[in-house]
């Protein structure tokens, strides 16, 4: 997705960024080929029987595509295009929609019309407004509308990997390796490992 093109078309024309997250996005797409599967848990199991799948779920291969072309669909409804460049990426002169699976920005000149897209999407899609983008796809999003400006950066999510894998309490250092190491040169008869023990 050119999710970075379409911040840096924000920064330089001053455009507003709002943020939408579709909630189950997946189940509002109907399945157009059989897909049999197990009985769920919670269900009276019927011994020897299976479920006939009716709609996406989010395990199944054909859900993100089934959801785009619903998504798509309606967006056309509302006058807007898909660009042949990036087919996540929908205008509708100087207003931009970016889809990236649930997450949508939507992008524009003036708040009451990104506004009226919002409301239709709701009317059709259950949603969460986020209002002014703020994080996205792991990245925090800082506006400085005075100065057209827009910056991003992933300090929340690098923070993040390091508190998932206990590293919050180490000591950062500027070097990987001790400086004081004395390296010293392969011996002669030095033979690497086979390639199938790596």
């Amino acid at each position: 997705m050119s999710y970075k093109a379409i911040f840096a078309i924000a920064a330089a024309l001053g455009l507003y960024v709002e943020q939408i997250d579709v909630k189950i996005a997946f189940l509002y797409g109907d399945i157009n080929e059989e897909i049999y599967v197990e009985q769920p848990n919670g269900l009276d199991q019927i011994p020897g029987k299976v479920c006939l799948l009716k709609k996406a779920l989010y395990s199944l291969k054909q859900s993100p595509w089934i959801w785009y072309n619903i998504l798509a669909e309606f967006l056309k409804g509302l006058g807007f295009h898909k660009l042949c460049s990036d087919l996540g990426v929908f205008t509708r002169g100087n207003y931009y929609v970016a889809v990236y699976v649930d997450d949508l920005l939507l992008v524009g000149q003036k708040k009451p019309e990104i506004e009226k897209v919002k409301q239709a999407l709701n009317k059709r899609f259950e949603m969460t407004d986020l209002g002014p983008c703020s994080y996205y796809l792991n990245m925090s999003v800082r506006r400085d509308l005075v100065n057209w400006a827009l910056f991003l950066d992933q300090r929340a999510y690098l923070d993040k990997v390091i508190r998932d894998f206990g590293m919050a309490e180490c000591k950062p250092v500027s070097l990987l390796m001790d400086p004081n190491i004395k390296l010293q040169a392969m011996p002669a008869n030095y033979e690497p490992l086979p390639a199938d023990l790596h």
